[in-house]
């Protein structure tokens, strides 16, 4: 993500639909005590009608490792390309949408830290009261089908469980996952 891409992410964050996800960032940082880049801001934030669930940070958030201080499509690794590619080529409006990570901190291992990280997700979907469906993109999907009932919290959701956007995986299987995500988008009438 170029520096001014970056700057105008940061000046967003005050945005009144990103307050109650900062508040919760901040509470999960205070909690697991790990580093934890924020919500994108020109995603939908609590307006979010559809929660993108990836498997975890990739690269050192805010460093010269090629990390982002931000969980965002714009970011520039592959993984990022991939989603962004998938998301745009079905014409899925980024306010429609929330980006997140099953293990939202740095250096997360999902194998060993999905179990830690997904038991915050219920927080997060209680902060989100547009919100009708949920993809996960990531082979922890296991972990997210346990808390699946309280995740939902009552309401009824739509769901897609698909492969991740990461490099060796969508060059598999990255058509199965436009045409998941598309459904999913479809069914929500946000396509």
């Amino acid at each position: 993500m170029d520096q001014a891409t970056h700057q105008r992410k940061l000046a967003r964050l005050q945005d009144p639909h990103m307050q109650a996800l900062l508040t919760y960032r901040e509470e999960l940082i205070n909690r697991t005590h790990k580093v934890i880049p924020c919500f994108d801001p020109e995603d939908g934030g609590t307006r979010a009608e559809l929660l993108l669930l990836m498997s975890h940070v990739g690269g050192d958030p805010g460093s010269s490792k090629g990390g982002s201080s931000f969980i965002s499509m714009e970011n520039e690794d592959q993984t990022a390309s991939n989603l962004r590619r998938v998301v745009t080529g079905m014409g899925l409006n980024r306010e429609n949408l929330l980006i997140w990570n099953v293990v939202p901190w740095q250096d997360g291992d999902p194998k060993k830290e999905a179990d830690q990280g997904a038991v915050h997700l219920p927080r997060l979907v209680q902060l989100l009261p547009d919100l009708r469906g949920i993809a996960v993109l990531t082979k922890e999907g296991a972990v997210v089908r346990a808390v699946r009932d309280e995740l939902a919290h009552g309401r009824r959701l739509e769901w897609v469980f698909t492969s991740s956007p990461a490099p060796r995986a969508f060059n598999r299987f990255g058509t199965q996952i436009a045409q998941d995500l598309e459904r999913l988008a479809r069914a929500l009438s946000l396509v």
